[in-house]
C-alpha cells in the first residue's frame, strides 16, 4: 500500500530536530529572565511617559514560552483527538518528546498540513527570544591533554568531569544526553546493565562536529 503524508518526509525531519531543541530553549528562555529580576528597582515611581520604567522580566521570553506551550499542546491533543489515544504531559518538553514519538503518526492524520509551519515558526520564535539564535563552533581543547584522554571508556559523569580537565568547553552531562539523543553517538557498552559507558573520542568528536548555541551579546 502506497503510504500518504500529510506532512511530506522532509518537513518531518525539519520538525523532529526543531523539537529536540525544546528543552535547551526553554532553559535558555529561563534564563533570559534572570538578568532583570536579578537588578531590578523594586521601588515604586510613577512614570510621566517620558522614560517610562521597564518591567522587571523579560517579556519577549514569557511571551515566547507561553506561545510554545499553547502550539505544541495544541498539536498533541489534535493528534490525541484524531487517533483516540491520549497526550498526557502538561509541560513544553512533555509535548515535544510525545510529538517526536508519533511523528508519523501526526504526518499520517489529516489535517496536519499545518504543523510543520506552526511548530518550527514558534521555536524559532522562542530560540530568537532567548538570544540564542545564531550558531558559534566550540573552541576545540588543548591538543596533548586531548590525546591522552581520547582512549578513555567513562559514562557521562566521568566524561563531564574529565572534560574540565582537557579544556573541553561546554562538555556537560546535559550535553551528553543530548548528543546521544540526536544520534550523534552511541554507547559502546552498558555497567551495571543501565549506565550507557562512551568512548571519549567518539564523544569528543561528535561534540565540536555539532554547533552548539551561543548567547547573543546585548
Amino acid at each position: 500500500m502506497t503510504e500518504h503524508w500529510f506532512i511530506p518526509r522532509h518537513e518531518q525531519q525539519e520538525i523532529v530536530d526543531a523539537l529536540t531543541d525544546v528543552s535547551d530553549i526553554l532553559d535558555d528562555l529561563r534564563e533570559a529572565q534572570k538578568p532583570r529580576i536579578a537588578t531590578a528597582n523594586w521601588n515604586p515611581k510613577v512614570s510621566t511617559g517620558d522614560r517610562p520604567q521597564p518591567l522587571p522580566f523579560n517579556v519577549a521570553a514569557v511571551d515566547a514560552a507561553d506561545r510554545l506551550l499553547i502550539c505544541l499542546e495544541t498539536w498533541a491533543w489534535f493528534l490525541a483527538d484524531a487517533r483516540g489515544i491520549t497526550a498526557v504531559h502538561a509541560t513544553c518538553s512533555g509535548y515535544a518528546d510525545w510529538l517526536t514519538r508519533n511523528i508519523l503518526l501526526l504526518a499520517a492524520t489529516e489535517g496536519s498540513a499545518d504543523a510543520h509551519r506552526d511548530i518550527t515558526s514558534e521555536i524559532r520564535h522562542a530560540r530568537n527570544a532567548s538570544g540564542r539564535s545564531h550558531l558559534q563552533p566550540i573552541p576545540k581543547p588543548n591538543p596533548t591533554r586531548l590525546a591522552q584522554a581520547h582512549a578513555e571508556q567513562l559514562n557521562a559523569r566521568g566524561i563531564a568531569t574529565l572534560a574540565k580537565h582537557i579544556g573541553a568547553q561546554g562538555l556537560t552531562i546535559r550535553r551528553i544526553k543530548h548528543l546521544r539523543e540526536t544520534g550523534k553517538i552511541v554507547p559502546v557498552r552498558y555497567a551495571d546493565k543501565r549506565t550507557p559507558i562512551y568512548h571519549l573520542g567518539d564523544v569528543l568528536n561528535a561534540h565540536y562536529a555539532t554547533p552548539e548555541r551561543n548567547r547573543i551579546a546585548g
